[in-house]
């Protein structure tokens, strides 16, 4: 419940700023608005560069005390991952990839503190992501992002920090 709760949250700010911004209202400070043909801009110029760095280019935009954002840009799959402490909240700027959401990661690995790495993840849920879309992933759950042969995928996404994630069972 509380995730849900703070997915919808995140959607209302979202959405507030995107009618401040239409309205003609001036952001406060610290308040950062991105348009979605800047982060489709942003995000091509990152697709040419992911071929050269295995498929993926992340680019950090705003930190925030417990959350920040950034741009991912991809050519390829990712592999299974884990955040204990952080939600992933991903918004598709363009392009179309599957997002498995929970079940198991395959040969697990602690890569940074509070981070998971794998080869894949199996049993989990599958979404098809497109433009406009959103997905809420659960700190502590597995994921992996999956491309077809060809294709492209841009989201900009949230990460914000669930204090309590580590008191909380693994999402099933």
């Amino acid at each position: 419940m509380r995730t849900l709760i703070a997915g919808a949250c995140g959607l209302t700010l979202a959405a507030t700023i995107a009618v401040a911004a239409q309205m003609g209202a001036t952001p406060k400070p610290g308040l950062e608005f991105h348009t979605n043909q800047s982060l489709e801009q942003k995000g091509a110029a990152m697709l040419a560069e992911a071929p050269k760095s295995d498929g993926i280019v992340n680019t950090r935009l705003e930190t925030y005390p417990g959350s920040y954002t950034s741009i991912i840009a991809r050519t390829s799959s990712g592999t299974g991952e884990l955040h204990k402490r952080l939600q992933d909240n991903f918004f598709v700027v363009s392009g179309e990839a599957t997002v498995i959401v929970g079940g198991r990661i395959i040969d697990p690995k602690d890569t940074a503190p509070d981070e998971v790495r794998g080869t894949r993840v199996e049993g989990g849920e599958s979404r098809v992501m497109h433009k406009g879309d959103v997905l809420h992933v659960p700190a502590n759950t597995p994921h992996q992002t999956v491309l077809a042969p060809g294709a492209t995928f841009v989201y900009y996404v949230v990460k914000v920090e669930e204090p309590t994630a580590r008191l909380m069972p693994a999402a099933k």
